[in-house]
């Protein structure tokens, strides 16, 4: 919008509230143009008329440096500065633009979040002198920040997080005295901190998490600010101690997680009594944990996790009753977690001490954590009974696995019930035994996760399972568990794993199983299952890995099942009595593993077997398959083991297995193969090779313990045109 003629420097005069109209001058006299009146008025109206001709310069610069700023933009679809014209005088009226009140107007505030900005930042930004915010975060922009904002005096707010900057952090921006909160999160960075920006006095918030900073945290980032609250340089790569804690008293939140930080923690963060947040996690800290955090009687989180530490927790850290967080897993911490730690801790929402090395019982004063959402004491060495929970009506998490726990009577899960926000419950790899209590089927309708796998758990799985709507992972592979798989597990609709796998199911596998088409991994191995395989697993369409293996299965293997593009990881339905021949279409699901070992296979081989070009390990050994090895193996450019052994398969071993550069095992043992074999390749190292059983075999070299051609034998084979 082209501002009105009131805007114009020429008009100032006119509407200007410095102007003094001269009192009236009677009829009957006439005023002397040189009086010191006169000249006064003349000699105030002059310099008015050039110091608001000045101003309107100066709002001039703004406007001009405005429009540089968007010269620098190359795109910006959501047309938020569409408004801005070389046209259009009146800048304040721009989208993202606030300007003072006073006159003459001046640029005080961008703001240009999430607006999809594309381009480089302007080093005319520095001459926006009035600008106290500015915020371009979450856009396209690439270059660099520019210098010249350390030109911006009253530069009070910088957000320039998640904008795809790159470049080392300008060492002018330490000269802004005013600066007090900086966001460059979520970029490319590259370099250290600059020591001048840890001198700005002002400055309360320094976020620069997520970029590729590195170097040392520089130690007068906690010596000179007596204003400085929020420290977040999580996720990049600073190396060496985190330094000495002085003159540092109003600092709350400190995130450092996910460096390469190393030394112990400094005693001194304890005399920071500020604190509300100390984050530490995912660094390479090693030594014990100080005494001195417990000093801190205002902290709420404390995350030592996934560290070096080792010796005993402080004891005097379990009596810091202002704690929701307390996290110190994956360390090498040992000792006993104290008896009365629900009663000193009640305000715990979440206590992770998994994979340590803490020992004892598990205290049964944790039911008293009213508000405990998240508990992980997983892969430690705690034995015992566990505890009932039932009172942490908020509990999410429950997490107790890799330890050395019993069950006696199972009350735990009955408690459990009443946790209604449960959403995993691990529990794999303890002492538990008796039978499944039907009391697991009251679970939470939120639990996603329920681990029970490698236990000593006897019973049969309720029918009433599928009342765990929102299971996406069941695993309980690894017990004693017995009958048959409840054909109402096909109401679990949300199921990405099942792993039953290693117990003693029997019956047949479930049609209802295909119904879950969120399905992508089934494992069902080493059970007495019976009966066909279901062709009803063809639905799962993104089915990635299936193991059926040591069961005792018949018929033949479904070709529906490799109908579509899945099973990418691999089958395996070795050790049943699978008949048949082998589908031809196994090569539409390129599968890594295809295992039909130790079955009642016959027929040829496919030759579009070679079409699974991602195919690392084919075994096919212990079957009744016959003809020769099908040229299109060719193809198979990435298989790393074959196995072809036992079978009733004749015919040369052809020469393209020299070309299998990726090849380490080929076992051809016990056929009816003939002729010479190849020399080079794998055939070059006799371990890698196994050509036993096969009386028609010869090599043209000494080699593989063969006995040498004699000249009559011949190939009668054409190698295929590998092209």
């Amino acid at each position: 919008m082209t501002s009105t003629h009131k805007d114009h420097p020429s008009s100032s005069l006119k509407h200007s509230s410095y102007l003094v109209t001269p009192h009236p001058v009677h009829s009957g006299t006439m005023p002397s143009m040189f009086t010191p009146l006169y000249i006064l008025l003349i000699l105030f109206s002059v310099n008015t008329i050039i110091l608001e001709a000045s101003q309107a310069n100066k709002s001039e610069i703004d406007r001009q440096a405005l429009l540089c700023f968007k010269s620098g933009i190359s795109s910006y679809p959501l047309g938020i500065l569409d408004s801005w014209s070389k046209h259009s005088l009146n800048f304040c009226s721009w989208k993202g633009v606030t300007c003072r009140t006073k006159f003459p107007p001046r640029v005080v505030s961008l703001n240009f979040n999430y607006a999809r900005l594309s381009g480089q930042l302007s080093g005319c930004l520095g001459n926006l002198t009035f600008l106290s915010r500015m915020s371009l975060a979450y856009n396209n922009l690439s270059g660099t920040i520019p210098e010249e904002l350390g030109m911006l005096p009253n530069l009070h707010t910088l957000n320039l997080a998640g904008s795809c900057l790159q470049g080392n952090i300008p060492t002018s921006l330490g000269a802004s005295n005013s600066l007090s909160y900086v966001n460059l999160a979520n970029n490319t960075l590259t370099g250290g901190i600059p020591l001048s920006l840890t001198d700005c006095s002002s400055l309360s918030t320094l976020i620069l998490s997520r970029n590729n900073l590195s170097g040392e945290i520089p130690s007068s980032l906690f010596d000179n600010s007596s204003k400085l609250a929020v420290v977040d340089l999580q996720k990049n790569s600073f190396t060496g101690p985190i330094p000495h804690f002085h003159m540092v008293i109003t600092l709350k939140f400190l995130c450092l997680t996910e460096n390469f930080l190393s030394g112990s923690i400094p005693n001194s963060m304890g005399n920071v009594s500020s604190f509300a947040s100390i984050l530490l996690s995912q660094n390479r800290l090693p030594g014990l944990i100080p005494e001195t955090l417990s000093h801190i009687t205002k902290l709420l989180e404390l995350d030592l996790s996934f560290n070096s530490l080792s010796g005993n927790i402080p004891f005097s850290l379990y009596n810091m009753s202002s704690l929701k967080n307390f996290s110190v897993g994956s360390n090498d911490l040992v000792g006993q977690i104290p008896s009365h730690i629900g009663y000193s801790l009640p305000n715990l929402q979440s206590l992770i001490m998994g994979s340590n090395m803490l020992e004892g019982l598990i205290p049964a004063s944790l039911a008293n954590m009213s508000n405990l959402q998240i508990l992980d004491l997983s892969k430690n060495s705690l034995h015992g009974s566990v505890p009932s929970l039932g009172s942490s009506a908020n509990l999410r998490w429950f997490v107790l696995g890799s330890n050395l726990l019993e069950a006696h009577d199972w009350s735990f899960l009955a408690s459990l019930a009443n946790c209604t926000q449960l959403t995993k419950l691990s529990l794999e790899g303890n002492l538990l035994n008796g039978s499944l209590p039907i009391s697991i089927v009251n679970l939470s309708t939120k639990l996603e996760d329920l681990s029970l796998g490698s236990n000593q758990i006897l019973g049969s799985i309720p029918f009433e399972i599928s009342n765990l709507v929102s299971l996406t992972s069941l695993r309980m592979e690894s017990n004693f568990l017995s009958g048959s798989i409840p054909s109402t597990v096909g109401k679990l609709q949300n199921l990405y794993i099942i792993n039953l796998s290693k117990n003693k199911l029997s019956g047949q596998i479930p049609p209802s199983v295909g119904d879950i088409t969120q399905l992508g991994k089934l494992y069902l191995d080493d059970n007495n299952l019976g009966g066909n395989i279901p062709g009803s697993l063809g639905q799962c369409k993104g089915l990635l890995e299936v193991n059926l293996s040591a069961n005792s299965l018949a018929g033949s293997i479904p070709a529906e099942l490799f109908a579509g593009p899945g099973l990418a990881l691999g089958v395996d339905f070795s050790y049943n009595n699978l008949t048949g021949e082998i589908p031809s279409d196994v090569y539409l699901a390129n599968p890594a593993l295809l295992n039909f070992s130790n079955n009642l296979l016959s027929g040829t081989i496919p030759d579009d077997l070679g079409r699974c070009v991602n195919l690392l390990f084919l075994c096919l050994e212990d079957n009744k398959l016959k003809g020769q090895i099908p040229q299109g193996f060719w193809k198979l450019m990435s298989i790393q083991q074959i196995n072809l052994a036992r079978n009733n398969l004749s015919g040369p071993v052809p020469e393209f297995f020299d070309n299998l550069t990726l090849l380490e095992k080929l076992d051809l043992s016990y056929n009816n193969f003939e002729g010479p074999v190849p020399y080079g390749g794998c055939f070059s190292n006799s371990s890698m090779v196994i050509l036993d059983g096969n009386k028609m075999l010869c090599a043209r070299v000494s080699m593989l313990a063969l006995p040498i051609c004699d000249g009559t034998q011949q190939r009668t084979v054409c190698l295929c045109e590998q092209s």
